[in-house]
């Protein structure tokens, strides 16, 4: 008969059994934790195709807006099918896109702070500094971050970015090709390394969207300056601030509103001086209007020259001089310069990509695009309310 094990022998073959299993049960967990990373990680490369693919749809699709409108008219206005609310919210299978495109030329160009002649530059530079000095002054944000800049602050910030577009004494700026033209920033990121003080990186926030709370964001410098285009202002799509710029005299800055009034109002309305469409008056420049864009509705300028035709009440050839505005020079009613901002996002991931296009004449008087920039973009295009994108 088989001797019968002694009690440590069973407590031993116990623990060993115990040991066993918990071996197995963390081996076995390794295993299925390592497999649900690598499913995980399929399942992005998987979804960054999607996206990669609607993003590409989606700038095709902006493109043949864009040429559309060119076929229509030479104009370019914020009532433009490109423009239209119906073009920026889509699903394409699992895949959410939302798209904004920007007439370029509905912004200040920064161009014009060194181009020109002394008086032209000079004048350039007080535009700028309005609209630094006002394009945030309505929302609450704190000043360190860059929220509430003051005119001292405003002048500053246009001195930093005159000496860096001069190159005069600049350090550390992003490399440029031998193609780019001289005095030409490649990219509006670029202002970052003209930044004030060293202490407070103002630029970093200034440029860019900033969320202020839960339901408030404060729009970025970027939706009224640009460094694309002739430098001539669109007034059929500059925004509010960009307008209010133009006029060196506080008391006539209310003539900017009457610009957007006119130019949304029925044309039957023209001449009253009066009118609108309810659309925001940020114009392209905060990305939002209202169905009378899909409409192609409104009474967009046909010529510099009917701002003092009598269509924007109050405003003559008189109160132009005393504001140093010089329409020919300075404003137009066109622009073949577009930024196209596209966000595609699934459950798992989202991406946010940036193209920059021009609308150019081809060999065979078709028209056609260069690209001039492309990048996937990681600060977010906020939802700006009107109210905020306008005052």
């Amino acid at each position: 008969a088989c001797p019968r094990p002694r009690a440590r022998q069973r407590g031993f073959a116990m623990l060993l059994v115990l040991l066993m299993t918990t071996i197995c049960i963390i081996v076995v967990s390794e295993l299925a934790y390592q497999n649900s990373l690598e499913l995980l990680a399929a399942s992005n490369v998987s979804d960054q195709g999607l996206i990669e693919y609607a993003i590409d749809g989606q700038f095709e699709l902006a493109l043949s807006h864009l040429l559309y409108d060119k076929k229509q008219n030479e104009i370019e206005s914020e009532g433009d099918d490109w423009n239209a609310t119906s073009n920026r919210e889509r699903t394409e299978g699992e895949v959410a896109l939302s798209q904004r495109v920007f007439d370029e030329s509905g912004k200040f160009n920064v161009i014009r702070l060194i181009s020109g002649n002394e008086t032209q530059q000079a004048r350039a530079k007080e535009v700028f500094v309005r609209i630094l000095d006002a394009f945030r002054e309505n929302v609450s944000v704190d000043k360190l971050k860059g929220g509430d800049l003051d005119v001292s602050d405003a002048e500053d910030i246009a001195d930093r970015v005159i000496r860096h577009l001069k190159r005069e004494g600049a350090t550390g700026q992003v490399p440029k090709p031998k193609t780019t033209p001289a005095n030409v920033p490649l990219l509006l990121d670029e202002l970052l390394f003209c930044d004030t003080a060293k202490s407070s990186r103002i630029m970093d926030v200034v440029l860019v969207d900033v969320r202020v709370d839960e339901d408030t964001a404060s729009p970025g410098l970027w939706r009224y300056v640009t460094c694309y285009g002739a430098g001539k202002i669109n007034v059929n799509t500059a925004a509010l601030p960009v307008l209010k710029a133009l006029f060196s005299q506080p008391g006539d800055q209310s003539y900017a509103q009457g610009i957007i009034d006119r130019r949304r109002s029925a044309a039957a309305d023209a001449g009253t001086g009066t009118g609108g469409t309810g659309m925001s008056a940020s114009g392209t420049g905060s990305g939002s209007s209202t169905s009378s864009s899909e409409e192609g509705s409104g009474n967009p300028f046909k010529d510099v020259g009917e701002l003092t035709d009598g269509s924007v009440q109050g405003l003559t050839q008189d109160v132009m001089l005393r504001n140093g505005i010089d329409a020919a020079s300075e404003l137009d009613v066109k622009g073949d310069h577009f930024s196209i901002r596209i966000h595609a996002a699934t459950e798992r991931t989202q991406r946010d990509e940036l193209y920059v296009v021009e609308r150019a004449k081809k060999a065979d008087a078709t028209f056609g695009f260069r690209f001039l920039l492309h990048q996937e973009r990681t600060d977010p295009l906020l939802e700006i309310r009107d109210d905020e994108a306008s005052d």
